[in-house]
């Protein structure tokens, strides 16, 4: 059974490391996926924005024909200012010369820069990446046409082109601050997901607690009954043994007398004991050490009342049982050790007063070394070998999870007693 709840253990630890990878590689891939779709989206904001604002230059520009070059520089400045998501306007005219240029010391400057091809553009507009004197940028080229003077037809003749440019440094800024909003939400969202996870986490080990110290409980009762039914099979054959050699008046006295025996000490635990299955164990326990050779001694005064204190069944049947195995379990260990055969006893003690329950168990074992004396609570830890070490974890944490408290003392060579006291 240890070794059962051991794998039940593993597979409770994995499926809480199978949790948490989940939930950071679902958080990182949609964080991921969602930090991509937003730079490529900003990406093609940014051209739409370029030829938009190109589009709406070249018709302001329309208005300015008879403007001086100051008094182009000074309009175009005010317009610019008036812009977002452009670093420089460039307005260069049929010749190659900038008549204006956000970056007033190139105005009159011959531009050397690339020639945008309109034919095969019809539109009249088009976007591009290039390198130009400010770095790295993308540019929205705009034609620009006038009516050819003195024609009557409406003739249109090219008279230049304008560039509407925002700088990859400009662009690389946005797209930092998005890296860094979806880190900063991705980092958020795990620190969340964690902590809910931690709540649920928190709630299936309870659950899983639960369910351990239930089936402990269980087990405990069905190990209770089959000592019984050892216990009684070895009375059977002593009957029959009497029979078959003839001693019919000393099988009678043996039957009367285990009969005593099995009513008087049932008798005393049922009376002493009012919760059914917690006395069950007790009877259960008994004829375990008997079957063990350990001599099982009811303190005097045992005592517990459902009316005093309200503890479950399952729990009762979980720390007391535990406690009598162990303690069974020492003084078997420790009987013939060093060529001697140690006396075996177990003491059990139950009382109950309003609001309050203490057990003792105390047995003639080998005692607890001191420097084992800290560890003896903590998962895993035994002496009896690998896949151990679960009983008395579950046993303190479900006297605490009660309110309780669990503590021993002992003496090497002369034994142990274990006390739990639980106060509502």
């Amino acid at each position: 059974m240890k070794k059962n709840i051991s794998n039940l253990n593993a597979i409770r630890k994995e499926i809480k490391k199978t949790q948490l990878i989940l939930i950071l590689l679902i958080t990182v891939f949609l964080s991921a996926g969602g930090m991509i779709i937003s730079i490529r989206a900003n990406e093609q904001e940014f051209s739409e924005n370029l030829l938009n604002t190109s589009e709406l230059i070249t018709r302001l520009y329309g208005f300015t024909r008879d403007y001086s070059r100051s008094e182009l520089r000074d309009y175009m400045d005010e317009i610019v200012e008036t812009l977002s998501g452009v670093d420089i306007v460039s307005i260069v005219d049929s010749n190659g010369t900038r008549i204006y240029h956000t970056h007033h010391e190139l105005i009159n400057t011959k531009y050397d820069g690339t020639i945008p091809d309109f034919s095969k553009h019809p539109s009249g507009y088009y976007t591009e990446d290039d390198i130009g004197p400010s770095g790295p940028q993308r540019r929205t080229y705009s034609a620009v046409y006038a009516l050819e003077n003195g024609s009557a037809s409406g003739k249109l003749v090219y008279k230049g082109f304008i560039m509407t440019i925002r700088l990859k440094s400009s662009m690389a800024q946005v797209t930092y601050k998005i890296v860094a909003l979806f880190l900063t939400v991705t980092l958020l969202s795990v620190l969340v997901e964690l902590a809910v996870s931690g709540v649920i986490y928190k709630r299936i080990k309870r659950e899983f607690i639960s369910f351990t110290e239930d089936f402990e409980g269980t087990k405990i009762l069905v190990d209770s009954m089959r000592a019984n039914n050892h216990d009684f099979t070895n009375k059977l054959h002593v009957i029959l043994g009497l029979i078959q050699i003839g001693e019919y008046d000393k099988a009678v006295s043996y039957i009367q007398n285990i009969s005593m025996i099995q009513r008087e000490t049932i008798s005393k635990v049922m009376n002493a004991i009012e919760n059914p299955s917690f006395a069950a164990l007790i009877v259960g326990k008994i004829a375990r050490a008997s079957e063990c050779d350990v001599k099982f001694i009811l303190q005097d005064g045992l005592c517990f009342r459902s009316e005093d204190i309200d503890i479950p069944s399952e729990a009762l049947v979980t720390i007391t049982g535990n406690l009598i195995d162990n303690a069974i379990d020492e003084m078997n260990k420790v009987s013939g050790a060093g060529g001697y055969e140690a006396v075996k006893e177990l003491t059990l003690g139950v009382y109950t007063k309003p609001d309050s329950l203490l057990i003792t168990v105390k047995d003639t074992g080998g005692g607890i070394p001191k420097e084992i004396g800290e560890k003896i609570f903590e998962l895993g830890f035994s002496t009896k070998g690998e896949g151990r070490g679960i009983g008395l974890f579950h046993t303190k944490q479900l006297v605490q999870s009660m309110g309780g408290k669990i503590s021993f003392e002992t003496e090497e060579g002369r034994g142990t007693c274990f006390m739990v006291q639980i106060d509502k």
